[in-house]
This record gives C-alpha cells, sequence and structure tokens, in this order.
C-alpha cells in the first residue's frame, strides 16, 4: 500500500503525526461541551388562554375550538392537546419529529403570528393568549435560598439582587426565580358600612383609577430645550391609598382610611410555596446556553454566588437543590475512569495473550484511535456525556479487532520466515478491503439509531457517531500505525521455526473438533435449532422495559389533594409529610413545592401540569441504593398516613412526558359516554394482579362542586343591579375584587376591595352579600315629597337613594352543582384517559406485561359510533421510539447486504453470514434472565450493534477461507478447517477484548442492558462463528470431508 510504504520511509514523519494526534485529542477533549445527557429538543410549544369567570366547558366551547382549528393549520403539527380548566386554557402545541432543531425558532415565530392573528376571535373577556415557547430550556443550576427571620418581601428584594449578579456570568442564558409570595393591598369594607351606601366601592375604584393613571402632560419649550412634562403620581403605597380622598354623595371629601382598613400583606392562599426542611425558601434556577461547558459555568455561577452571598445580611444561607454541573463532572469522571479502565483491561487481555510488544502495539494504536477521534467529534458538533462517552467504551473491543487481524497475520508470516518488507505489508494487502467491509458494517448497524427522529433516537445519536469515527479511524491506523510500530517494536528475528505455525495445542484442539462437528452435521444442527427455540421462547421471560430508571439519589413524591382543597391545607399537608419524612434517618434532605414544580431542572425530571391541589417532594438520600430501599417504606408510609391524597413516588426515567406508564385513551363528543368507557377500562386495570391498585384513574379527575347564584332579570333592573355587579360582589365578598394596581419600587402590588363583617370575617350567608351599582339610584315619588315638605333629610335621602341590596333581593337562589373541573381535547376532540402503574412490588410487573394482561380486554369494550380508543403513556412512546428505529433497519439491511456482495459476489456465502445470527439469542436470553435484567431501548441498540460484529468475524472468516482456495490451491474442506484453525486467535482476541472492555458498564443502570446483552451475544457469537458458520459452509456448499489436498480448484465458489 502506498501510504504505507509513504510512512514507512519516513519514520520522523510518522511519529510527529503521532506526537499531533495526542496533543489534539487532549485540547479537543477539553473543549467539547460537557454535559450529563445528549440534549434533546423539546419540539412543543403552549398557549394559555385565561378567560375570567368561564367554566371548563365554557372554555371548551368558546375559546377551545377557535384555538384548535388555528394551531392545527400550522406546518408541521402533529396533534394539539387542549387542557380546559375554570378560567383557563392550555393548548399544548406539538410538532412532528422531522421538524429540524435549526427550523423551530421559526415554527416558533409561525405559532406567535398566528395566536396573535386569532385574539380577535376570541370571546370578551379573555386576556390575551400567551406563548410559552422556552418548554426545551433546562434549569439545570437550582439553589435554595434561606433566610432566618426575613420576611418574603426582604427574601424577594435579596433574590432579585442575586438574579442581577449571576446573570451576566458567562454561560448563563436566563434565570427564574420561584417560591416567592406576592403581596397585596387590601382594602377592606365592612358589610354594614357598605349596606347603608352602595357607592363607596364606586368611588374608591374611580379615585384609584384617577390617582394611578399616566397623564399626558406635553412638553415644555424654555428657549433651548424641549422638556417632557410628566405629573407625578397620587399613588405609591398603601400610606398614599389611606390619604387617598373619596367624594361623598354629600359633596365632602373623606379619607379613605377613615372609610376602610387599608392594609399590605401577603396574598391568600398561598399557592406557589418552596420550602427546604421546613424552613421557607426562594428557588433561583439558572438555565444555561446550549454550547456552554456546563462544568465551567457551574464553577463560575459558584464563585460569584459566593461571593454575592457575602454581601447579604446575616441569616441567609444557600443550598443546592439540584446542580446539574456536579452531575456532568460524575458522569463524565465516571465514564472516563470506566473508559481508561476498559483500555487497560484490553491491553493488559492483548499482552498476556498475544505477548508483550504485540500487545503494547495493538494497545498503542487504540490510545490513537480514541485521541484522533476527538477532534474529528468537536469539528462534528458532538458533545462529551453518557452516551458518547459510552459508545467508545461499547466500541473498545471492536476498536482493536482490525489491529488484532494485521498484528496476527503479520506474526504468522514472519515465523514462516518471510523477509520485513513482505510480513509487514502483506496482510494488509490481502485484507484492507474486507476490513473496511467489515467495518462499515460495523457501524452502519447503528446507523438506524441515527436516523430515527423521536426523542430517544435524537438521545442516542450519538451512538453511531462515535462508533462511525473511531472505527473508520481504527481501520487506517490498524494498516499504517501497526505495521510501523511492529517494524521498530517487533525483534528482527523470530525463534520459532515455520513448522510450529498454527500447530499449538489450542490450533490442534479446534483442528480436531471442526473435524468432529462436520462428521456429526445433523446432531450438531438439531441442538444448536433446539437451543435457538428455547432461547426465543425464554425471551418471552424476559422483563421489558424502555428506559431504566437513572442512578440519581433524588426522588420525586407527588401529592394529589382531594379537589378544591385550599391551597394553604395543600402546602401545611405537605409540609406534615416532610417532617415525617425527615424523621428517617436515611434520608438527608426533603424539599417541598406547593402548585407545581419550581422549574424543569433535569431532562430525565417527571413533569405535571401542578394545580391548586398539587404538591411535591424532592427528597434526598445519601446514594441511589438507599433510594431504591427506601421508596417502598415511604410509599407505603405516605399512602396509610395521607388516605384522602393521592400519592406516587417517581424517580428519574427517560419517561417524563407521560403522567402513568399504562394509559388508554378514549375520544368522542359525550363526557358522559367519555367516563363510563374510562370506567370499564379502570375497573379491568384493578383486576389486573400485575397493577397497583392505587395507582389507577383518569386524568380528568372527579366532578368539582359550584354554588351558582341564579340572577333574576326582573329583580335585578328594579334594584339597578346588572349580572356583572352580582359577580362583582361575590369576589370582594370571597378572594377580592382586584380595583386598581400601584407601582412601589419596581414591584407591581396589586390592590383588591375585600367586603367583611364588621369583627373582619368572611360573610357565611352568600345571600346577606351586599350588591352595589352605580345606577343603583332608587327615588320613588312618595320619597320626592317627603324630601320637599321636610319629612326625609338630605342624609337620609341620600342613604336611601344609594343603599346597596342583599344578593338575595336580584338572585332566587344560591344553589350547589357539579360540573366537570377540566376537559381534556386531543385534536379537536374531546379525551379521557384511563391510567395506571405497574405494581412496583412485583418483580415481573412491567408495563409490557401489564399492556399484555389488559389488552384484549380493553380492546374488546364496545365502543358507539363516533368514539374511538388508542394506546398512549409509555407504550406509545416506546412503541414510536421502537417503531422509528425499525423503520430504517431494512436501509441497514440493504446497505450490508451491498457490502457482502461486494466483497464476495456470492449470495450463498452471504445468507451463510446472515442465517447465523439468530443464534445469538443463545447467549443474551441466559445472560438477561440470570442477571435480572430487562431487556431495554439501549438492549435492542446492543443487538443491533451485535449484528456488526458478528458479520465483521464472518467475513474474516470467510475471506481466509476464500483466499487459501483461490491461493494456496487448498480443498474446500482443508480450506475450511485451516481458515477457521488460522482465524482462532483474531476472532477470540476480537471477542474477548469487546467483552473484557465492556466489563466497566455492567455497574451502569442505563448501559447494563445493552453490556450484558452484547457480551453474552458475543460469547456466544464467537462460537457460532467458528464451529457453525464452518458446519453451514460444508452443508451449504456440500463439501465433503477429504484426507489430501484436491488438486481442483473449485471456481465456483
Amino acid at each position: 500500500m502506498k501510504i504505507l510504504d509513504f510512512f514507512m520511509r519516513r519514520p520522523t514523519l510518522f511519529w510527529s503525526l503521532v506526537v499531533g494526534i495526542l496533543i489534539a485529542g487532549v485540547l479537543a477533549f477539553v473543549q467539547m461541551p460537557k454535559l450529563e445527557d445528549p440534549a434533546v429538543a423539546v419540539k412543543q410549544a403552549r398557549v394559555v388562554v385565561v378567560y375570567p369567570g368561564a367554566s371548563a366547558h365554557d372554555v371548551e366551547l368558546e375559546v377551545a375550538q377557535t384555538m384548535e382549528d388555528a394551531l392545527r393549520a400550522l406546518p408541521d403539527v402533529k396533534c394539539v392537546r387542549s387542557e380546559c380548566q375554570n378560567g383557563t386554557g392550555i393548548f399544548t402545541v406539538e410538532f412532528k419529529m422531522t421538524v429540524q432543531q435549526k427550523d423551530l425558532e421559526q415554527h416558533f415565530d409561525l405559532l406567535r403570528r398566528k395566536v396573535n392573528d386569532i385574539k380577535v376571535s376570541l370571546p370578551q373577556g379573555c386576556y390575551d393568549p400567551m406563548v410559552i415557547d422556552d418548554m426545551m430550556d433546562v434549569y439545570g443550576i437550582f439553589y435554595a435560598i434561606t433566610a432566618d427571620g426575613y420576611s418574603y418581601p426582604e427574601m424577594k428584594k435579596y433574590a432579585e439582587y442575586i438574579r442581577r449578579g449571576l446573570l451576566d456570568v458567562k454561560g448563563v442564558k436566563r434565570i427564574n426565580i420561584a417560591g416567592l409570595r406576592s403581596e397585596v393591598i387590601n382594602v377592606v369594607l365592612s358589610k354594614e358600612k357598605l349596606s347603608r351606601n352602595g357607592l363607596i366601592p364606586t368611588q374608591i375604584m374611580s379615585a384609584l383609577n384617577s390617582a394611578g393613571e399616566k397623564v399626558s402632560a406635553g412638553e415644555y419649550f424654555d428657549g433651548q430645550d424641549k422638556i417632557q412634562l410628566r405629573v407625578d403620581e397620587v399613588v405609591k403605597d398603601e400610606n398614599d391609598i389611606r390619604n387617598l380622598l373619596i367624594k361623598m354623595p354629600s359633596g365632602q371629601y373623606v379619607k379613605l382610611g377613615d372609610l376602610a382598613d387599608v392594609r399590605r400583606e401577603l396574598a391568600e392562599p398561598q399557592r406557589n410555596a418552596f420550602y427546604v426542611d421546613g424552613k421557607p425558601a426562594v428557588a433561583v434556577c439558572v438555565a444555561m446556553e446550549a454550547d456552554a461547558i456546563v462544568p465551567d459555568v457551574g464553577k463560575a455561577v459558584d464563585a460569584r454566588l459566593d461571593g454575592l452571598m457575602k454581601s447579604l445580611p446575616a441569616g441567609f444561607a444557600v443550598e443546592k437543590i439540584f446542580f446539574q454541573p456536579d452531575k456532568v463532572n460524575e458522569a463524565i469522571n465516571s465514564f472516563m475512569l470506566n473508559l481508561i479502565e476498559s483500555v487497560g483491561i484490553v491491553i493488559l487481555v492483548l499482552v498476556f495473550t498475544m505477548g508483550f510488544r504485540s500487545g503494547a502495539i495493538i494497545g498503542f494504536g487504540l490510545v490513537l484511535t480514541i485521541a484522533v477521534s476527538f477532534p474529528i467529534l468537536l469539528m462534528g458538533g458532538t458533545t462529551l456525556q453518557r452516551i458518547s462517552l459510552g459508545a467508545f467504551i461499547v466500541a473498545m473491543g471492536m476498536l482493536v479487532d482490525n489491529a488484532i487481524v494485521i498484528m496476527d497475520g503479520i506474526l504468522i508470516d514472519k515465523k514462516r520466515g518471510l523477509p520485513p518488507d513482505v510480513y509487514l505489508s502483506r496482510i494488509g494487502k490481502n485484507t484492507a478491503m474486507p476490513l473496511l467491509g467489515a467495518t462499515i458494517i460495523a457501524a452502519s448497524t447503528f446507523l438506524c439509531v441515527f436516523l430515527s427522529p423521536d426523542s430517544a433516537g435524537e438521545y442516542a445519536r450519538d451512538l453511531f457517531l462515535v462508533l462511525c469515527v473511531s472505527l473508520l479511524a481504527s481501520w487506517v491506523l490498524a494498516l499504517v500505525q501497526v505495521p510501523v510500530c511492529a517494524k521498530s517494536w517487533l525483534p528482527k528475528k523470530e525463534k520459532t521455526s515455520s513448522v510450529t505455525v498454527m500447530n499449538s495445542p489450542v490450533h490442534r484442539f479446534v483442528r480436531n473438533a471442526i473435524a468432529r462437528l462436520i462428521d456429526h452435521k445433523k446432531t450438531t444442527l438439531a441442538v444448536a435449532l433446539a437451543a435457538l427455540l428455547l432461547s426465543v421462547w425464554g425471551m418471552t421471560k424476559v422483563k421489558n422495559l424502555f428506559f431504566p430508571d437513572f442512578d440519581y439519589r433524588q426522588f420525586i413524591v407527588e401529592c394529589y389533594m382531594p379537589s378544591q382543597t385550599d391551597p394553604n391545607k395543600v402546602r401545611d399537608e405537605l409540609l406534615d409529610m416532610g417532617a415525617l419524612l425527615r424523621k428517617n434517618p436515611n434520608i438527608e434532605r426533603v424539599a417541598v413545592s406547593t402548585g407545581s414544580a419550581p422549574a424543569y431542572y433535569c431532562l430525565v425530571r417527571p413533569m405535571t401540569s401542578g394545580g391548586d391541589c398539587y404538591g411535591e417532594l424532592m427528597v434526598d438520600c445519601a446514594d441511589y441504593e438507599t433510594v431504591v430501599e427506601e421508596i417502598p417504606k415511604i410509599r407505603k408510609q405516605l399512602r396509610e398516613a395521607y388516605p384522602d391524597a393521592y400519592i406516587r413516588i417517581r424517580k428519574y426515567n427517560f419517561s417524563v412526558s407521560t403522567s402513568h406508564t399504562v394509559e388508554v385513551e378514549f375520544r368522542g363528543p359525550d363526557p358522559a359516554v367519555l367516563r363510563n368507557l374510562s370506567r370499564q377500562a379502570e375497573d379491568i386495570m384493578r383486576q389486573c394482579p400485575y397493577v397497583d391498585p392505587y395507582s389507577v384513574q383518569n386524568n380528568w379527575k372527579a366532578k368539582g362542586k359550584n354554588l351558582v347564584a341564579e340572577y333574576v332579570q326582573s329583580d335585578g333592573l328594579r334594584a339597578g343591579i346588572a349580572r356583572s355587579d352580582v359577580g362583582k360582589a361575590l369576589q370582594a365578598a370571597t378572594d377580592g375584587l382586584a380595583i386598581g394596581l400601584i407601582n412601589d419600587r419596581n414591584n407591581l402590588v396589586p390592590v383588591n376591595l375585600l367586603v367583611r363583617n364588621a369583627d373582619g370575617s368572611r360573610i357565611a350567608d352568600l345571600r346577606n352579600i351586599p350588591v352595589w351599582s352605580m345606577m343603583n339610584v332608587r327615588v320613588g315619588d312618595s320619597d320626592m315629597q317627603k324630601l320637599t315638605t321636610g319629612g326625609l333629610s338630605a342624609e337620609e335621602m341620600q342613604d336611601k337613594m344609594f343603599r346597596s341590596v342583599p344578593l338575595g333581593a336580584v338572585t332566587r337562589d344560591v344553589r350547589l352543582g357539579w360540573e366537570e373541573e377540566v376537559v381534556m381535547r386531543y385534536n379537536g376532540q374531546r379525551a379521557i384517559e384511563a391510567e395506571c402503574d405497574p405494581n412496583t412490588e412485583l418483580y415481573e410487573a412491567t408495563p409490557a406485561k401489564v399492556m399484555a394482561s389488559i389488552k384484549d380486554k380493553i380492546e374488546n369494550i364496545p365502543l358507539p359510533d363516533g368514539y374511538s380508543m388508542r394506546w398512549v403513556g409509555e407504550q406509545e412512546v416506546q412503541g414510536d421510539a421502537i417503531g422509528n428505529l425499525m423503520k430504517y433497519v431494512p436501509l441497514t439491511i440493504f446497505l450490508i447486504l451491498g457490502i457482502l456482495l461486494l466483497l464476495f459476489n456470492n449470495w450463498k456465502q452471504v445468507i451463510l453470514i446472515l442465517i447465523c445470527f439468530p443464534f445469538v439469542f443463545c447467549g443474551i436470553t441466559p445472560a438477561l434472565l440470570m442477571s435480572r435484567q430487562p431487556f431495554t431501548f439501549m438492549a435492542i441498540i446492543g443487538m443491533l450493534g451485535l449484528i456488526g460484529m458478528m458479520v465483521k468475524n464472518a467475513i474474516i472468516l470467510l475471506d481466509e477461507i476464500n483466499r487459501l482456495i483461490r491461493e494456496e490451491n487448498y480443498s474446500p474442506y482443508k480450506a475450511v478447517v485451516e481458515a477457521t484453525v488460522s482465524r482462532v486467535r483474531p476472532v477470540l482476541m476480537a471477542s474477548l477484548t469487546t467483552i473484557v472492555g465492556m466489563l466497566p458498564l455492567v455497574v451502569d443502570p442505563m448501559y447494563c442492558s445493552m453490556a450484558i446483552t452484547i457480551m453474552a451475544g458475543l460469547a456466544v457469537g464467537t462460537v457460532i462463528t467458528l464451529i457453525l458458520l464452518p458446519l453451514f459452509y460444508t452443508m451449504l456448499f456440500k463439501v465433503r470431508k477429504t484426507n489430501q489436498i484436491s488438486e481442483r480448484n473449485e471456481n465456483s465458489l
């Protein structure tokens, strides 16, 4: 080969290039962006429409249908999911997986334009829709700021100070603050005072609006400059509100503080709270730039925060709730250690099996391969994370395959006494193309992972990139580096004579074993087929999971309180739960969040839509083993202690887009029919022995209570009271009626009007709530006559004119009703999901097992016309992932067949290679069953990789058989036997290095099932290559046993 001759004549250039490769590898490793997991784009956006006073069905009918029609008309929209709640509509737009990351912003821009166009079609009273398109931002740095003895406003002030200080750190994209409790100014009027004078609320609102509105004052010209004129605001804080003058009907001005109790206080109820170990806290969540080196950003943020904390008053403290830079460092360090261990193990195996010099040559080539891969991957935009580093470990054995073949050929030719210029280049010339074909096949088996457009494929995509780059680099180095190093490092003279070549005890054993097995073809084949059938049946007993749980030392306790529970009670219950868990010595910390999660701080963090009745506990333990041990105990403890709450415990897992692992969706027009269908499915789920009965529910929840004031229009008209007046009065008597907004030191503080009893308590009887109106002027002829004759004073006349009326005077009744609190829709149709989880106390209980048990029964539920059913949840995600993966398998097979035909130009030999692969199940099935490991998505990828490894070994053997027949004039029988014997060491070494190189991955939760699949499959695959492939060859080509060399060269081969 010309390139080999080039470097053989220029050793200085070669070693300079080697040094350059090593330096470039180190520099590229330092500069590559480092993440814990690959970045996965969230191809979704959310539109929120607030419609005050509307029921869930009102939102559905008046808002959802209009929004859905518009959103579904956008290009590349896969589906629109709608969640209609009381007063709010939430619309999630999911784009197709084929949308590229670079095109997402353009799609989001089209979405914003569409929403802006459609808002004019929404009903009056709707707020402008809000578009949330930053759902892909992960707030990987999550601090909790606690402050003993400080109020929420003070905590907010200092949290904003910290936020401003961290925003200019390089690599920081966005910072969110959560857990704050907002302030409000309440103007509290007594019911009695309002009953006498119904104009007071209207006058207060008018005075506040007048005092707070912006006034255009023009510009003043002083002869040289134009100076903007402004009028100062009258109201700046609660004291100004107290001193605000209100004009009474008599013409007098009275301070608002004399009419009402004005107080500044925290908003009630507390809907979004955050506590750490029972102490109020503020969550400071930092999102980083996409190309940031996470550990470096973490160090910079930590250093800046340390400086900021020193300037805060005593009593402030900071804790890391979730710190992705530490996770990244742990993952990178762990995988780098595994990579070094893998390299060391492979080199040791090579040294002990091939000799120190040969092992050192191949090991040095392995280090060079890894080093040269890093700069190429950096230029290609690859990041360092658990997938890319794990890919190096997966490829470890394959990276030395080519070098082993070349080195073994050099050693054999050297023992035969061939001159250096021949033995250093002959094997490379003979095997370069077969090795290249085998290398391309090994890399192409992962091509379907790279092409898969879904999240799982995007997550595992770097497997293909790393394997493709490193395997091709290993092929080039095997042809160049191995001969160049062999020339310098191997001894010049060979002590062993050529007679002993391939005549060791191992070689003799293999030669005799192959001969005996060929003599007993039928028996061998029968045993092999029986083992294959047993293994295929055994795969049905293997546990099936989509993705394993991540080994974080933190888990999430999700708590759903009964519908319409007071948010303050939710908070108190969760704090009680946290106090209960902190008594457990194995729990280090408990953080409590109500309303929702503080932030999307991790790619694999389970997320929920939240709500007033929702809260969660983030529980930290010492290690993952403790998490696994404590979860069953905590689940049982909390469910027994809080029977009214719905409690789920979730670990971090890639399946975060579903609320439950098993979900079935019914769609149709009638909510009652949908509930009935869901109820039937739920009953079937509860009867399944693999289902946790506690987990069975549906996503519509129970109907909620409501109180309906039946407005009587005729009574209202006589009293001058409109329907809107009744609504305002009810708001003022309950949570408060918003009447203004003031800007106090850059803080927007709402001003609410409250109507209470004289003692400050709420009005218990709704019918006694006073209702007022601007038009509340009622003057009869008798009253006017009394006023003119002096029988009625002016003050008495004013009270009579402007007196408010009780709610009971303008309503027929306040009745109790029931209504849907949430209506879910999918692509314009009402949809309800029946949900459940497997029973975690049973080893065999998996989502797949549950599905197999209930699928037929649920699918046999009779559906009325216009109704449909489909499976969703984790099974949908898994089905999509596997379906997208399998969609590109034919392309991979076509590529493999094409390369094999180019190499052998013989369909029989191609078929011979392919029929050997199913027998790898003879190793995979027992290994998974004995290790009790599940068959996961990563295991499926491992099986695809096995195809390449098996084909590579088979190509090496078949190519040698053909060479012996073609060049050495061996008979077919002798060629089969001698080729198998000559390829014992390369095949065994290639398989052994791959197997031992993957040992560090056995303890990794993500890669364990893949590692066991490849190790066990390859172990059996090696036996298949060395035994079954020669046997099938003799059967397929009808080769007969002979004791002497045939003089006839069978050209048909």
